[in-house]
């Protein structure tokens, strides 16, 4: 993952799931609205064995196992279920913000 990105995972069953769809085009509509390079995701999809070991991993990195479907953003869940434009859009957007902020900090401060 690019220490530059915020990265939004979707947890859900990919195929069939029609909120996983909706997440996806959401994110998608999303990051062409966002500046370059500000944004990555990913479908943690747990009908595969990859997806269940990262769900494992979120579950540790997050202190709690992230519901099915749900949002993580910058291993953080973000989401208990998949939200409507607005509410994913505003999470997406503050990350970003907090990430440019702790990075000037971080190269004010020489680290």
């Amino acid at each position: 993952m690019d220490c530059q990105k915020v990265f939004v995972e979707i947890v859900a069953k990919k195929k069939g799931c029609v909120l996983c769809d909706l997440a996806i085009a959401i994110l998608e509509e999303l990051h062409e609205d966002l500046e370059k390079d500000s944004m990555a995701w990913d479908v943690v999809d747990l009908g595969s064995r990859e997806g269940i070991q990262r769900h494992n991993e979120l579950t540790r990195l997050c202190g709690r196992r992230p519901p099915t479907p749900s949002i993580v953003i910058d291993e953080r869940i973000a989401f208990d279920n998949i939200p409507d434009f607005d509410s994913l859009s505003s999470a997406v957007r503050e990350a970003i913000s907090r990430r440019a902020m702790n990075s000037a900090v971080e190269k004010r401060m020489g680290t």
